[in-house]
């Protein structure tokens, strides 16, 4: 801000974190550099606009997305933040990939979810959604406890929750990580997804509309292998369902921030003659062994013939300084070398050459190979550290005073670690262990002569720890490999794969690719997918010879047989199993069975809830009203409301309206112990009175939220409930939560508050615009538009150009359409026009009409 004498500065940052204690959300850190009053001299002025503009662009680094349109790749973040580009002279191939129709392509969110689809034969979304989340269980695997952690990736602590890092380079997380690719690759399909935080334990939201035409949420648990069907096996069932249809105690849930949109990249870049091969096993050379050693979550057959471990590879980058161009490779201008020799041009003076090693897979091994010449101990050989691209340099290794004459070395530069979720780097660590970049520095100094040292070749080699099963397999049959990648003038790749097949023998292809993107076709014998076992794959950039793209080295012909279908995604689960009806004993020995032991009861009523024969409903009534064990009584209670809810509705109330009814255990020295269990059942009457609108449960649901008995997050689904049910006398409550610590609660409290219809709500609601948590945010913006509050409308309507979060844009439309606020039309229009997901374009659309139709 210009002033008379004075310029004035205000800066603000914003970075999200997202720390494992917090799980997973997002909380917003802000740094504020205020330049203060710089008297205005031009001098001055120049010097402080200039520090200025360095600082916001520093500052907003992180955020530098393109213009948003429809062809906007969503499902990426603009910026590269590891492993980072290649820093060389000249590079021969940039973006390099290789995928195999017969397995999903994991560098790429949309088309690993698109592969997905495919490979399922997936036609509707209901079909679509089981597709994902069947191939996420199947690249990747549950961990020991121990989460993925790059220690010296600062942002989270170190947390990896990436979901291309966690498809491509850890290959194993717990329920969070898994959950989060889930919900990124559909996303990157253009639809809505969510965290779904319950508990203790992350599951995913997805929303697609039913066969019936009706937008709903299902979901799914990635990493204990579980979803839930209707009755009618029609449809996937919301977390809400559950609570409804077939009680899986999912009375608290709630929906989670987005992550940021991936910032890693798998995609190859190489130098002349550079190669990356990665084998389907490894060669001991661990970064974080994390995979679960117990008994296995999906059936063999969905695992092929690999053993559940983590994959290697090496990435070598060989040096000839005889060969022309050698000097392409460097990263910096060499000082003081020969042209045609790792040697220095005079004595007495150190020559360096400096190499940048990038490998998109984390760094768990690495040795350089010299040939070297020294005459005296006196004259040098030296090699220097950098992992901070250049800035600072640690020796790493000196010839020994031994080694004198020429000599082949073998130089091992990476130290190690052991890696845990809890583990910090050291303050001194010189070593390219847990990184996906680093720099190597050689010096040499002759005493005298120049011609007393010199390198003959260098070799870097660095081992790299990866999923195996993000790689593109060999399947029987007929695989169309793909190549992509844009290549330099005179270079070629050439990819070569290694497998054994039903045939018995090691076999091999080789084929040179000159132009991209390039499609060929392996022929792999047997039947069964356990019959091909992949080795190895080899990448490596080649001088290109003008004979263009062609296969060098053939496998033998072999008896081609069709693709086995896919078995039915239902016999990979775990959870959540709902019993053939058919094959259930029948109702009269079901009833029967509710007078025996415990585990009998139990077992019956969850078989009466699937039948839901009215013959049993008195039997089943007497169920509920006894003190008994929890997951029956609670069960009963389901049982009683899908077999016929007109008839429950009064005996659902009047066990839920007396603590000693609805409670399953007493205490009579801790009131606590009953009144905990009548809360709970309280709020899963609750989830079906909000279904059905049953109005005179609301007075209940605010009792219980009152009592004193309530805890953490039970606390959502009271205040949930009650907002479905619109009931105008908890504004108060509601009031009291939207201020609440916990931002889970109000979140959830933000959704209610739009429902009640009370303008003294408001206030609380306006404030929360400005909430470091976007889940409230969006919530509030939509309840100040069920509110009528079109004081807000000015400060939602810049949403809808938010780029980070499509939730927020989504929320805006919803929001300014729902308070009528027409001076929101042009931008509303303006936002349609450029908004890549579908599914925010139909909210916008929603909202125009909503505006259009407003007197």
């Amino acid at each position: 801000r210009v002033g008379s004498d004075f310029v004035e500065f205000h800066i603000t940052a914003a970075t999200c974190s997202h720390p494992p204690g917090s799980k997973g959300r997002s909380c917003v850190r802000r740094i504020c550099l205020c330049w203060g009053r710089v008297m205005r001299k031009p001098l001055l002025v120049v010097l402080a606009l200039t520090l200025g503009i360095l600082l916001t662009t520093a500052a907003n680094a992180d955020d530098e997305e393109p213009p948003m349109s429809r062809n906007w790749k969503y499902w990426r973040g603009a910026r590269e933040a590891t492993p980072g580009k290649m820093v060389c002279g000249k590079i021969a191939a940039t973006g390099v990939t290789v995928t195999c129709d017969r397995w999903p392509d994991t560098t790429d969110l949309r088309r690993f979810g698109l592969d997905a689809i495919r490979l399922s034969g997936a036609k509707t979304d209901h079909e679509k959604a089981i597709a994902v989340w069947r191939w996420v269980r199947r690249v990747l695997r549950n961990t020991d406890t121990n989460p993925p952690t790059e220690i010296f990736q600062r942002a989270k602590g170190g947390y990896v929750d990436d979901p291309i890092k966690q498809l491509n380079v850890n290959g194993a997380h717990w329920c969070d990580g898994q959950s989060r690719v889930v919900e990124a690759v559909w996303r990157a399909l253009g639809y809505r997804s969510e965290k779904l935080y319950r508990s203790g334990h992350t599951m995913v939201s997805v929303f697609y509309a039913d066969a019936d035409g009706v937008g709903r949420w299902h979901a799914f648990d990635v990493s204990e292998g579980g979803y839930m069907l209707s009755r009618e096996r029609r449809r996937l069932l919301s977390s809400d369902d559950m609570c409804t249809r077939f009680y899986a105690r999912m009375l608290t849930w709630s929906h989670s921030q987005h992550l940021r949109y991936p910032t890693h990249r798998v995609e190859m870049a190489f130098r002349m003659g550079e190669r990356f091969e990665r084998v389907w096993g490894n060669w001991g050379k661990l970064y974080q062994d994390n995979y679960t050693r117990g008994p296995r979550e999906l059936p063999d057959w969905e695992r092929g013939p690999y053993k559940t471990t983590y994959g290697n590879g090496r990435w070598t980058l060989t040096v000839d300084p005889t060969k022309p161009g050698w000097r392409d490779d460097l990263a910096e201008p060499p000082v003081n070398l020969l042209a045609d020799a790792l040697r220095p041009a005079t004595g007495g003076k150190p020559a360096t050459a400096v190499w940048h090693i990038r490998t998109p897979y984390i760094v768990s091994d690495a040795e350089v190979e010299l040939d070297v010449y020294r005459k005296t101990a006196g004259d040098v050989i030296r090699l220097h550290l950098s992992v901070d691209d250049g800035k600072t340099w640690k020796p790493l290794w000196t010839c020994p005073k031994d080694v004198v004459g020429r000599k082949k070395l073998t130089v091992p530069i990476c130290k190690t670690l052991k890696i845990k979720g809890s583990s910090k780097p050291p303050r001194e660590f010189n070593s390219p262990f847990g990184r996906y970049a680093y720099r190597l520095k050689l010096e040499l100094i002759a005493a005298e002569s120049p011609a007393n040292v010199s390198v003959f070749a260098l070799a870097v080699r660095t081992i790299v720890q990866h999923n195996m099963f993000s790689m593109p397999q060999l399947h029987p049959g007929r695989n169309r490999i793909t190549v992509r990648g844009e290549l330099a003038d005179g270079a070629a790749v050439r990819v070569t794969y290694l497998w054994r097949d039903a045939d018995g023998v090691d076999k091999k292809n080789v084929t040179v690719v000159e132009r991209t993107p390039h499609t060929y076709e392996i022929l792999a014998a047997g039947k069964q997918w356990n019959q091909m076992n992949c080795k190895s794959l080899l990448v490596e950039a080649v001088s290109a010879t003008g004979k263009g793209n062609r296969t060098e080295v053939k496998e033998p012909v072999c008896e081609i047989h069709p693709p086995r279908p896919l078995r039915p995604a239902a016999l990979t689960r775990r959870r959540w199993m709902r019993p053939d009806p058919n094959k259930l004993p029948p109702v009269e020995r079901l009833i029967a069975d509710l007078a025996k032991d415990t585990k009998t009861r139990r077992t019956a009523i969850r078989a009466l809830m699937e039948l839901a024969d009215p013959k049993a409903f008195d039997a089943v009534k007497k169920v509920a009203y006894e003190i008994g064990e929890g997951t029956t009584k609670e069960c009963a209670l389901v049982t009683l409301y899908v077999t016929d809810p007109k008839r429950a509705r009064p005996i659902l109330l009047d066990i839920a309206s007396d603590v000693s009814r609805s409670a399953w255990k007493h205490d009579p020295n801790n009131p606590a112990v009953s009144g905990g269990h009548w809360v709970s059942g309280v709020c899963l009457t609750g989830y079906m009175a909000a279904e059905s609108g049953w109005s005179e449960f609301g007075p209940l649901l605010i009792k219980a939220l009152k009592s004193g008995w309530t805890w953490g997050d039970i606390e959502w689904a009271l205040l949930r409930c009650l907002g479905r049910l619109g009931e105008k006398k908890a504004a108060p409550p509601v009031k009291r939560y939207l201020a609440d610590r916990n931002f889970d609660t109000v979140a959830v409290t933000a959704v209610a508050a739009g429902k009640l219809g009370d303008a003294s709500l408001i206030p609380p609601l306006r404030k929360l615009l400005t909430s470091d948590y976007i889940v409230t945010r969006c919530n509030a913006a939509r309840s100040l538009g069920q509110l009528g509050d079109k004081a807000s409308a000015a400060t939602i309507r810049k949403w809808l150009a938010y780029r980070p979060d499509e939730n927020v844009r989504a929320a805006a439309a919803d929001a300014l359409g729902l308070m009528g606020d027409k001076q929101s039309l042009p931008a509303l229009r303006s936002a349609l026009k450029v908004e890549p997901f579908p599914w925010v374009r139909e909210k916008m659309r929603e909202a125009v009409g909503r505006l259009t139709a407003c007197p």
